[in-house]
């Protein structure tokens, strides 16, 4: 009888079709932020443009940010919250960002104009070897500089335009960079200049990125 039982069952196997399936496919990780989207890709140093991709925007005379109460302590603001710089009025590439003290880039014939603006510069940076990069930096309102898109260095408040040396310890490598700046309220004045060794061997380069379709500034 158990042999006419396994019989049986062999003979309802025989009579269906079966399809061996591939385990299911495991979905691929979501890439890391990738940097070249709005910063572009890293230029070919060895032939490129120095100089950064400027993103140039008006603030409003009716934004509750600008020209504060100087007798009401500033805010100490967390740059990713803030939405200075999410509509730009035009670019433009900037060889330098050395301004000096009379410097007013957005007029668009609006109540304020040219008081209140905001700028957000783009560029790559390559350390050849590790490096302690000296740059010179003046800036009347909120400055940030940031590196890999995380903030190594800020300035907030207003103040007059007096450029000051710094030191920033950057390994070796290449990276995005990225300075944002905020005129809110009385005078002007912008400087943003590597002042330490330029180039390979142990010097830093600034270049303008590759962008989608592999041009650059010219």
């Amino acid at each position: 009888m158990r042999a006419l039982a396994i019989l049986s069952t062999l003979g309802l196997f025989a009579c269906q079709d079966y399809t061996l399936r591939d385990p299911p496919t495991v979905p691929v990780a979501p890439p890391p932020d990738d940097p070249g989207d709005e910063n572009g890709q890293p230029p070919d140093w060895n032939d490129c443009f120095q100089g950064f991709l400027g993103e140039y925007s008006n603030l409003a005379i009716n934004n509750p940010y600008v020209e504060p109460d100087p007798l009401v302590q500033e805010e100490v603001f967390d740059i990713t919250t803030l939405d200075w710089w999410d509509q730009p009025s035009f670019q433009d590439f900037n060889s330098n960002l050395d301004f000096g003290s009379n410097w007013w880039p957005v007029d668009e014939g609006l109540e304020g104009d040219p008081a209140y603006f905001t700028v957000r510069w783009l560029a790559w940076i390559r350390a050849w070897d590790d490096v302690n990069m000296e740059f010179s930096l003046g800036a009347a309102n909120d400055v940030w500089i940031l590196i890999d898109n995380e903030v190594v260095f800020s300035q907030q408040g207003t103040r007059d335009f007096d450029p000051q040396l710094h030191n920033l310890y950057l390994d070796g490598g290449q990276y995005p960079i990225e300075i944002r700046y905020a005129h809110r309220m009385g005078s002007n004045g912008f400087r943003f200049r590597v002042t330490s060794e330029q180039g390979p061997p142990n010097g830093v380069s600034l270049c303008y990125a590759e962008y989608d379709d592999g041009s650059t500034a010219e």
